[in-house]
């Protein structure tokens, strides 16, 4: 077997390492790992937390958003049933109006109805007056006619 060579940290046979070769490695992978951190994870991390800030801002909008558009759903629902009642209460008053100038003029027909039926009434009543006086008279003509004729007869 061979001798062990002076700073020799590992031998595996054909691959075997010296202590300064070691050092220089670790040296090189403590270098790579702060430049890649420097380069690569902080800016990457960076940009992460911009993106969840991002995010979180996004959420709370969205949130308020969401608050906002209940509000108005609310409102137009408000809004909405005041309108639904004030049509109501209008319709209601206009039908309200017509059932009264209905009766109005249903109770003008009827006064003037009666008006003229009163009228209707006396003149008739004039006609039979006038009637029986003429019937009364015609006969008493023809009685003496008859009477006149009976007796010469």
């Amino acid at each position: 077997m061979e001798a062990a060579r002076i700073g020799e940290v590992f031998n595996f046979g054909a691959l075997h390492m010296e202590w300064p070769t070691a050092l220089f490695v670790f040296v090189v992978f403590m270098v790579t790992v702060a430049a890649l951190n420097q380069l690569l994870y902080k800016p990457v991390l960076a940009t992460l937390e911009a993106r969840e800030k991002a995010d979180d801002g996004a959420s709370v909008r969205l949130e308020s958003i969401e608050k906002e558009l209940v509000e108005l759903e609310n409102n137009y629902k408000a809004t909405l049933t005041k309108a639904h009642k004030e049509n109501e209460a209008a319709h209601q008053k206009a039908v309200g109006e017509a059932k009264t100038e209905a009766l109005s003029f249903l109770r003008k027909a009827k006064d003037s109805s009666a008006e003229l039926i009163k009228t209707s009434d006396a003149e008739i009543e004039k006609e039979m007056e006038t009637a029986t006086a003429q019937a009364k008279e015609l006969a008493s003509g023809l009685a003496e006619t008859i009477q006149t004729k009976v007796l010469a007869s």
